[in-house]
Formats: structure tokens, sequence, C-alpha cells
């Protein structure tokens, strides 16, 4: 079997394809190690020249708020390396607000520092997700929104060649009863109009990245797991270049093969499918007028998963998003090696 050093070709420059012009599609690897303490260059360049070789375009780097600050040169390092390599780098904003996903899984040091942004339940109590972010901040707090523009400003300021954000799983989307919310949207609101708040707080962002700083790209994925309807209202957000979902590379069919097991705690939940549900996200994005963006997610693999996302990723890629993301040798993966040989099978077929 191929290892990773063996699967390292010559990185033959990748051309990036804007939004507006591309015809072919981007391919973005997910690459979370700039808060890392430990970075060794020449392991950075091996990795980014594995990417080009199977023909990606963009390195999508997670950007804490506090790596803007404390992992300056590791950013530095990728996307000089990125573009040696022929790729450009998209910033995942990661945990801001508690109200992104992105890598690794804290809490926003604007949200624990501003009490008075939570999101609050219906008693009154902070709102947390107890496995990721903690409390999170809400989107009808000003304060909310100044940070998040300000921040966006000083990503963009610190590391001007990054090409984009990604807004990975928003969180926004859910109830909300602190006393600014109440004001705004009464204190019975239905979930449509609190969904519509969140909406409204992601394109305002987007927006200011827009006129801000011309010319940087858009993108925000959902998960498939989301109640129906948020995507309805999240593919109409104003300032997106790409929208869709992420989601493991099978079916619901292979999905519940893992169903009573402890396999079945992927992390991704049950039916968070790219084969069935991505048709859907991708009919969103178009009739929006955006493009698509599908993110496989290959990270948290036990070895039974591996050949059935290998059998399962050509339907994966048939629906032939405009953008579509995998994790570069991700966390919690029992095989890290074989799992990585198979997405450089496909995705390298795919590109060309």
């Amino acid at each position: 079997m191929l290892n990773r050093r063996e699967l390292l070709v010559g990185s033959a420059g990748v051309g990036f394809l804007a939004a507006a012009t591309s015809e072919k599609p981007i391919l973005s690897a997910y690459y979370q190690r700039a808060h890392m303490y430990t970075i060794v260059p020449r392991h950075v360049r091996e990795d980014l020249k594995w990417m080009a070789g199977i023909g990606t375009n963009v390195v999508c780097v997670a950007m804490l708020e506090q790596d803007l600050f404390a992992a300056v040169d590791n950013i530095k390092l990728i996307s000089e390396e990125a573009a040696k390599s022929g790729m450009k780098v998209f910033a995942i904003a990661s945990r801001w607000g508690g109200l992104v996903a992105g890598s690794p899984k804290v809490p926003s040091l604007f949200s624990v520092t501003h009490p008075e942004t939570w999101i609050l339940k219906k008693d009154g109590k902070p709102r947390y997700w107890p496995s990721n972010s903690g409390v999170v901040s809400s989107v009808h707090h000003p304060a909310t929104l100044e940070f998040f523009c300000n921040t966006v400003d000083e990503l963009f300021k610190t590391f001007p060649a990054v090409a984009g954000i990604i807004w990975d799983e928003p969180k926004g989307f859910t109830q909300d009863y602190s006393k600014l919310a109440i004001e705004k949207l009464g204190p019975d609101a239905p979930d449509a109009a609190h969904w519509q708040a969140a909406a409204d707080f992601y394109g305002k962002v987007t927006l200011h990245l827009k006129q801000a700083h011309p010319g940087k790209l858009a993108t925000m994925f959902m998960m498939g797991t989301d109640q129906p309807g948020i995507a309805e209202i999240a593919c109409k957000i104003q300032g997106l270049d790409y929208f869709g979902m992420d989601g493991r590379p099978w079916s619901n069919k292979e999905d519940v093969r893992w169903a009573g097991t402890v396999k079945e705690n992927n992390e991704s939940g049950r039916g968070k499918v790219l084969v069935d549900k991505g048709p859907r996200y991708i009919e969103l994005a178009k009739k929006a007028g955006k493009k698509s963006v599908l993110l496989v997610e290959n990270h948290a693999l036990r070895n039974d998963m591996i050949p059935v996302m290998d059998a399962c990723l050509p339907q994966v890629l048939a629906l032939n998003p405009d953008q579509l993301i995998y994790y570069y040798y991700p966390r919690s993966v029992e095989d890290p090696e074989r799992s990585m040989a198979v997405i450089a099978k496909h995705m390298s077929r795919w590109r060309k």
C-alpha cells in the first residue's frame, strides 16, 4: 500500500479558479495545524506538496481569534508555502463567538469574557454547546457583530494573501431568549424568526467582508442534520459565494450499518451523509444564485469505515459540487495512511 511519502508527487502549479469565472471545480483541503505549538517547516512543505500533487487548489487553515496574535508566523509559513505550490489559502473562522465550528474544540475568548452577549434559554440560563465551544454569543447583541467585523478586518490586514473565509457549521440558528432577542423578536417568536435573525447576522458580516476586502470569497456549509427549513433560509444569506453542507462520504444505507454500536457515535450524527443529502444542498445553492460546496468528513474513521468510503466516494464526486473539501490527515482515524490513499485516489481523478 502506498504511504504518505510515496504519494508525494511534483507540484506543478495548479491554478486557482475564482468563483465568478471557474470552469473546473475547486478542490480544497482542511489543514488544521496553524495553532500548533510545534510546527516543522519541512513537514509543512511536504504536506502542501502532497495536496498540490492530487490537484488541490485551496488550503483551508483554521484560525481561532487568538491565532491572529499567537499563531501569525505559523499561518504565514503555511500561506507562503501554499503559494509556492500554486495554491491559495482560505481562513476557517474557528469558534468565533461560539457561532461557528472549525478547529479545535475550545471556547471563544470573546464569548467567555463578554457574558452580557450570551444566548439564553427560556429559563434564563446560558445556552451551552458542551461538546465544543461552551457558551455562545447572541447574534442580536451589537458587540457580537462588532467583534466579528473587527476580527475579519484583523485577519485580512494580518494576512492579505488569504483569498477567502469559511463559515463552518454556523451555530446561530437556534432559539435565543436573551433580553435583546426578546426585544427584537418577542418572547414567543417562532423558530423561523430566530433562523432569519441568524441569517441576517451572517449576511451583515459577509457583506462587511465584501465591502472592506474586495475580491475575497465567502463559503458557508451547514450540518446535513439541521432542522428542515434552516438551509432554505441560510442559502439566501447575502454575500456568500459558496453554500452547501458537510457530511460523511456515504449514504443512509451504509450509515445504518453502525446503528446500535459504539461506531455509530462518529461525531457526525446519524443521517449526516453526502450521497443522500448533498443533492438538496447543491440545488438550494443553485436556486439562490450561489456556487455549491460539499465537505467530505473523512475524520473519525474506524477501519471498517474506510472501504465504505472508498466504495461511496465516486457517488459523492458524481454530484459535481463547485467546491469539494476533504480533510488532510485528520484526527481519530485508525489507519491514516490507508484512508489518505483512498482520498488521493479519488480526488486526483475528480480534478481531471
